[in-house]
């Protein structure tokens, strides 16, 4: 550059800075706009994470009750009894008479599927004696 050393200074006289235009209003807005932006959805973030925790204390809350209500009818033997978690709990025998278990839900629904299959075939009996009751009246 002329006149001017190699560090960039004027070898004399003063060095004359240009001015630069001034930014707009938008630009100058956008870095604060984003932060009320960022602080909102931190709010809003906030607001969920103590809405879900709130929810999770209600259902905790609901749940034991549930238990207790479920375990109101059983005996005093049956009701202190721990079960580790994930394992079947076994009731004694008073507590145990008409609760149904696995295998008997498993036979009433073996005779309920004959049930029906009984009812089907009568269905397509029916049918198939109408029709062809119709078919020698015409």
């Amino acid at each position: 550059m002329k006149g001017r050393d190699e560090n960039g200074y004027p070898l004399e006289g003063e060095d004359v800075v240009t001015e630069h235009p001034k930014r707009s209003t938008v630009e100058q807005e956008t870095i604060p706009r984003l932060v009320k932006l960022l602080q909102q959805a931190n709010r809003q973030a906030d607001d969920a994470t103590e809405s879900l925790e709130a929810l999770r204390r209600k259902h905790d809350t609901l749940l034991k009750e549930y238990v207790a209500l479920k375990q109101s009818d059983d005996c005093e033997l049956c009701q202190r009894e721990t079960t580790p978690k994930g394992r079947t709990v076994e009731l004694c025998h008073t507590c145990s008479v008409g609760r149904q278990t696995i295998e008997s839900l498993k036979l009433d629904l073996a005779k309920e599927v004959e049930n029906s299959l009984f009812w089907h075939e009568c269905y397509k009996t029916a049918l198939r004696e109408r029709y062809e009751s119709f078919t020698y009246t015409s």
